[in-house]
């Protein structure tokens, strides 16, 4: 067992070795949680001697269950050369979803209408048949927007609440408007024997609790559970859990309510506080040493977090206490914080012989990379948008700007055949490929008629704009914002980005100067795909990763804290988390920026400094620029 052992704290051994029941993992940011979990599973099976086929551990992404068990799986292997056991098979690793359709896969025809051959919709899918079920109840998509009602029945799904039970709560009008189509919706999943990714967890746990025999056979199956990222669970996934672990309640979770961020996913940090109250008998171990961060990262991180209320108490400490000092640099405008930020991995690269690797620049919006993408391009430095798509690929940015496109040039039928039913004009499929064929012969065609009106009116109007103001009446003749504002968190993103637009556009005289550009950075080759880029991402997308170097972008009332969190307590210290999972990303160096001066909203506006640069302690350095 030695060698199961070997390389892990007090604490971490301790989370190894523990006994029956349940165990919660308090771990801290770069405590080393997924080395804890990983030797727990391998200690179970090899000195415990449980059946790898009594054990389900559950992790929140494929990448995160991948990792798991390629570690499981090299601590297996590793036992197997010294010894006489012969082969091994692997637990059951996954992310709930993978899980509840294996479950799903064996059961639903037994105990349900629906057949084990279902297919599974995606968002797209699941959005389609939002749109065919307001159809079939005369809701128009132009007074109700199907994504804002599709991210209501999702919402209503992961707290496990059905239509009929939806109905119950509709209040509101708009509610009244959900309930039918949640109804309808439903109709029309039963009816093509479907499933959405919301479903999976929902009648897993519904086809489960309705049959106590089922329920306990899986409870014999499942006789230890382990659980990554409590904190991340929402309420149909907590109950999913509970009731699997509700026989032998060998419940083994793990995670950092410090770093709970997705919220505005369903996620529900209080049930890893509450873990007590649900298994009262339960042991509780503190993993505080972090192995990431230099002892001044930590301090600056721990002294932001605890101003939250509501948390568990954690004392983080780390054994690297030397490193550079955290740094706060404020600047005038955004663009001098760009410039900065680049020049100084310039002269990390040059000074301590870094790599492009090293660094991450992180920030609360994905509207923020504009600037930084422009820069890195003019000065030829390889860079990712990591999990996202570059600014101008963003699906909003490119309808714009194959507006203006085809504004300047009529003979662009790329950009036409993707502006000519962007917002919807009742223009198919077929009446598209008419006009591709031949435009000219299909100016008779009514509904093309009138675009074509619309756009010698628009063309028109902005003869005499600036490319800023053009781009705004583009937005305004098309009720193109209007379109894209759904009332979800993502619609506010994309409302963002078209004001990023605006901003990235008032620098130019000419539209086709701007246009030269926007079209320079949008064919940026892959470097992402390569070794030695940079990295650009939003925090709640660095969340798991670690950089040597991190740069922390617009630490400004509105942006971080975000301006819908500022009135509410509970989103405040959503906020607080989210600055602290950017801060503890950075292992060697942290940079922490604010501008005194923003474009937002097509004009420059003074910007106060975040309430989170107060909270940081008294060693921090200071700099203007």
């Amino acid at each position: 067992m030695s060698d199961l052992l070997s390389g892990l704290n007090d604490r971490q051994k301790e989370a190894v070795l523990a006994g029956d029941g349940p165990v919660l993992i308090l771990a801290g940011a770069g405590s080393g949680k997924t080395r804890a979990l990983t030797h727990r599973i391998a200690y179970l099976i090899r000195e415990r001697g449980v059946s790898s086929n009594n054990i389900l551990a559950v992790t929140f992404t494929n990448k995160a269950a991948k990792e798991m068990a390629q570690r499981v799986e090299i601590l297996l292997r590793s036992s197997e050369k010294n010894s006489t056991k012969g082969r091994f098979f692997m637990p059951y690793l996954g992310t709930f979803h993978a899980i509840c359709v294996k479950i799903l896969r064996r059961e639903i025809d037994k105990y349900s209408s629906r057949g084990s051959n279902f297919t599974i919709y995606d968002q797209s899918d699941s959005l389609n048949a939002v749109k065919q079920a307001m159809r079939k109840l005369n809701i128009s998509e132009k007074s109700y927007n199907p994504r804002a009602i599709r991210s209501f029945i999702s919402s209503a799904k992961s707290e496990l609440i059905d239509d009929k039970d939806y109905k119950k709560y509709a209040f509101e009008h708009f509610q009244e408007i959900v309930s039918q189509v949640y109804s309808e919706y439903q109709k029309i999943l039963r009816s093509g024997n479907a499933l959405d990714f919301d479903d999976l967890l929902m009648v897993t746990v519904e086809i489960l609790e309705a049959n106590p025999p089922l329920l306990q056979e899986y409870q014999e199956i499942f006789k230890y559970i382990l659980i990554d990222e409590y904190q991340d669970t929402n309420h149909a996934q907590y109950r999913l859990v509970k009731n699997l672990a509700q026989k032998y309640r060998n419940i083994f979770a793990i995670g950092d309510d410090w770093q709970s961020i997705y919220s505005f996913r369903g996620a529900k940090f209080q049930n890893i506080l509450d873990f007590q109250k649900d298994y009262a008998d339960a042991k509780i171990i503190y993993l505080e040493e972090n192995y990431r961060s230099t002892e001044p990262i930590l301090q600056a991180a721990q002294s932001v977090i605890k101003n939250n209320e509501v948390r568990s108490d954690k004392n983080l400490f780390t054994k690297n206490s030397s490193g550079a000092p955290v740094t706060v640099i404020s600047s005038e405008e955004k663009l001098r914080e760009v410039d900065f930020i680049l020049d100084e991995i310039n002269s990390l690269c040059l000074g301590e012989g870094r790599r492009y690797s090293d660094f991450a620049i992180l920030y609360r919006t994905n509207a923020q990379s504009r600037p930084f993408e422009e820069a890195l391009v003019r000065r030829a430095i390889p860079y990712r948008i990591y999990g996202s798509i570059k600014f101008y690929e963003r699906k909003e940015v490119k309808d714009i700007i194959a507006y203006l496109n085809y504004l300047q040039n009529p003979n662009d039928l790329v950009s036409l055949s993707r502006i000519v039913n962007v917002p919807a004009r009742g223009i198919g499929e077929k009446t598209l490929s008419k006009i591709i064929a031949s435009p000219q012969d299909a100016k008779n065609i009514e509904k093309y008629a009138s675009f074509l009106k619309l756009i010698d009116q628009i063309k028109e109007e902005i003869v005499n704009l600036v490319p800023q103001e053009a781009i705004e009446r583009v937005i305004e003749k098309t009720r193109y914002r209007e379109f894209i504002n759904d009332g979800t968190i993502e619609s506010q993103s994309r409302l963002e980005n078209l004001e990023e637009l605006k901003a990235a556009a008032s620098s130019y005289e000419k539209l086709n100067d701007f246009l030269q550009n926007a079209a320079l950075v949008s064919d940026v080759d892959k470097h992402g795909e390569e070794g030695d880029v940079l990295t650009l991402m939003t925090v709640h997308l660095s969340k798991g990763l670690e950089f040597p170097v991190v740069f922390i972008s617009g630490l400004e009332e509105g942006l971080l804290p975000h301006s819908q969190s500022l009135d509410d307590q509970i989103a405040l210290e959503e906020e607080r988390r989210l600055f602290y999972v950017a801060m503890t990303r950075a292992m060697e160096r942290l940079y922490i920026l604010h501008s005194r001066c923003r474009f937002v909203y097509g004009s420059f506006q003074y910007s106060m400094p975040s309430r989170f640069i107060d909270e940081l302690p008294e060693s921090i350095d200071s700099l203007e620029i």
